[in-house]
C-alpha cells in the first residue's frame, strides 16, 4: 500500500573477539544470534523472524522532531547499524552507515486523517509490511513508520529482525527514542547515551562459553531434564516452522484479574506464576501426561553491563513440572516458583546446546512444549507529556503454540494472546484451546487451591462460547 511520506555455534574466545574487531572484520554473532541465523538460513525468504510493535501515542507530536530523535537513537545503537554476512570465519556483523531521515532512513511518515478509517488503513499497511523479510546481507534490519490517525493520536510502527534486537533490547531503544524526543521538544539535549557497546555484549557472551558458569549451567539443565520424554503437543504432532502465525486475543476484566491475584496471594506466588501453573495444568489434562515441560523466554542478561546494551541474547529455556492425578494447584504453583527461580540462576545456557545435550537437534523432539511469556505491566514511554500504550504485533516465530500474557496496568485487567503455528492448528482449534484454557482458569480461581486439580474430561468441559466467562472479551 503506497502512502504519502513527509519525511555455526560460536566457539570464539574473548581474545578472538577482540582480534576480529581489531581486524575490522566485523563482530561474531552471540550464541542466540547464531541460532537465529541458522534458522533464517533454512528459509531465507521467510519473515517469521520479524518482531513488530505498535506504540500508540496520545497527545501532540512533532513528526520532524520524532524523526530526528529516532535517527539519533539508531546512531547510539550499534546493533541497528549492521548488516550480517557469511564470511570465511562464519557469519559476521558488519558496520553499516545509516542515512539521515528523508535520505534513505527506513522511516515512513504519513497523515491518514483523510483516509476514512485511519486505524484500519494503518493496520492494513502494518500487516502487509510485517510479511516482508529483511535482506540480512544488505541491511538495515529495522523499519519504522509514524501514522497520524487522530488530531492528537499517532501510531509508531516498529519492525526489527530478531537477529538485531530481542524484546529487552527493543524496549531499551523505544525508551531512549522517547527520552531524546522529549529533550529535543523542550529545546534541550538528551545527554550522553546510556547504551553500552555491542562488542562488549559479544565478548561477554564468548567469555561465558568458556567459563565455569557455563559448565555449572550445563550440569543443572542436564540434571533437570534427565529422563525427560519427548514433550507432547496439543496438536498431537509436530511440523516445520511456518512463515506466519495465527493469533487469538482475549481481554480479561478487572474482576477476573482480581480473582487471579487473590489466588496468587493464597498460594504465596505472583499472578504470573499462577498463569504459568494454570497453563501447565491445561497442557497436562489436554495431553493426558503428568510430565509437562513449558518453554519460558529468558533475557539471558546477568551483568549490569549487559543490561545496558541493545542486542540479541535472549532465548527460551524449559520449565519441567509434574502434574499428577492428585496434584493440588498449591503444589503445582510451588513447583513453578522454585523452577522459575532456578531457571533464572541458570538462564544463560543456550537452548540449542541443550538440544544437542539431549540428542534432539532441530525441531524434532523439542525439550519444551508450549511457550508461556508473561509480561508484567510497564508504562509506555512518555513523549514530551504525551503518554503511550504498546501493542505487540509479532513476537517472532511460533513453532507450536505460544501464550503471551500482558498486564495492561491501571487496573485494566489482563490481555492474553494465543499464537499458533498454522501448520498445526486452524482457527477453530486455536479458539477451542483458548476457550478451554480460560474455562479451566476460571475453575481453578474458584476452587480451593489445596484440593486436587480437576481431572479427565470434566477439567476441559466445553461451554457454549456466548455463555462463557462474561469477564472475557475475545478479538
Amino acid at each position: 500500500m503506497a502512502l504519502p511520506v513527509t519525511a555455526p555455534s560460536p566457539t570464539h574466545t574473548p581474545d578472538a573477539v577482540r582480534g576480529h574487531r581489531a581486524a575490522a572484520a566485523g563482530l561474531p554473532l552471540t550464541t542466540a544470534q547464531a541460532g537465529l541465523w541458522r534458522r533464517q538460513a533454512l528459509d531465507p525468504g521467510s519473515p517469521a523472524l520479524n518482531s513488530a510493535e505498535c506504540i500508540e501515542i496520545h497527545g501532540p507530536l512533532d513528526p520532524v522532531v520524532f524523526a530526528e530523535a529516532l535517527h539519533r537513537t539508531v546512531g547510539e545503537t550499534d546493533a541497528l547499524r549492521v548488516r550480517i554476512e557469511e564470511t570465511p570465519h562464519g557469519p559476521r556483523q558488519l558496520a553499516l552507515a545509516i542515512e539521515a531521515p528523508g535520505h534513505g532512513f527506513p522511516l515512513q511518515i504519513a497523515s491518514l486523517l483523510d483516509q476514512g478509517d485511519p486505524d484500519a488503513v494503518a493496520g492494513s499497511w502494518m500487516r502487509d509490511d510485517l510479511g516482508h523479510p529483511f535482506d540480512l546481507g544488505a541491511g538495515p534490519l529495522f523499519r519504522h513508520a509514524l501514522f497520524q490517525v487522530g488530531e492528537r493520536r499517532w501510531l509508531w510502527y516498529q519492525r526489527v529482525h530478531r537477529l538485531a534486537l530481542d524484546s529487552f533490547g527493543h524496549a531499551l531503544v523505544t525508551r531512549r527514542a522517547a527520552e531524546i524526543y522529549s529533550a529535543l521538544a523542550a529545546g534541550e539535549e538528551a545527554g550522553a547515551s546510556p547504551f553500552g557497546r555491542l562488542a562488549g555484549l559479544v565478548a561477554e557472551d564468548a567469555a561465558y562459553r568458556t567459563s565455569e558458569a557455563y559448565a555449572a549451567d550445563r550440569a543443572h539443565w542436564n540434571r533437570v531434564l534427565a529422563g525427560c520424554p519427548e514433550t507432547p503437543t496439543l496438536a498431537g504432532r509436530r511440523a516445520l516452522p511456518s512463515r506466519t502465525f495465527l493469533r487469538r486475543t482475549v481481554w480479561i476484566s478487572t474482576e477476573v484479574t482480581r480473582r487471579i491475584e487473590a489466588l496468587a496471594g493464597a498460594v504465596r506466588a505472583t499472578w504470573p506464576e499462577v498463569l504459568i501453573a494454570a497453563q501447565a495444568c491445561y497442557h497436562a489434562r489436554a495431553t493426558r501426561t503428568a510430565d509437562v515441560v513449558l518453554g519460558l523466554p529468558m533475557r539471558g542478561r546477568m551483568s549490569p553491563a549487559a543490561l545496558r546494551v541493545p542486542g540479541t541474547v535472549s532465548h527460551v529455556l524449559p520449565l519441567r513440572l509434574t502434574v499428577g492425578p492428585r496434584a493440588t494447584f498449591a503444589d503445582l504453583t510451588r513447583q513453578v516458583v522454585l523452577g522459575v527461580r532456578a531457571a533464572r540462576r541458570h538462564q544463560r545456557y543456550p537452548y540449542e546446546d541443550l538440544r544437542r545435550d539431549l540428542g534432539r537437534p532441530g525441531t524434532a523432539g523439542a525439550p519444551a512444549g508450549p511457550l508461556v511469556n508473561v509480561l508484567p505491566f510497564d508504562h509506555g514511554p512518555d513523549f514530551a507529556g504525551a503518554h503511550s500504550d504498546a501493542h505487540n504485533l509479532s513476537a517472532g516465530p511460533v513453532d507450536d503454540l505460544t501464550v503471551h500474557v500482558y498486564d495492561r496496568g491501571d487496573a485494566a485487567g489482563l490481555r492474553i494472546d494465543h499464537d499458533a503455528n498454522p501448520a498445526l492448528y486452524g482457527e477453530r482449534e486455536l479458539a477451542a484451546h483458548q476457550d478451554r484454557f480460560l474455562d479451566l482458569l476460571g475453575r481453578i480461581a474458584d476452587t480451593d487451591p489445596h484440593a486436587p486439580l480437576p481431572t479427565g474430561d470434566a477439567a476441559l468441559a466445553r461451554v457454549p462460547r456466548r455463555e462463557r466467562h462474561p469477564g472475557y472479551l475475545v478479538e
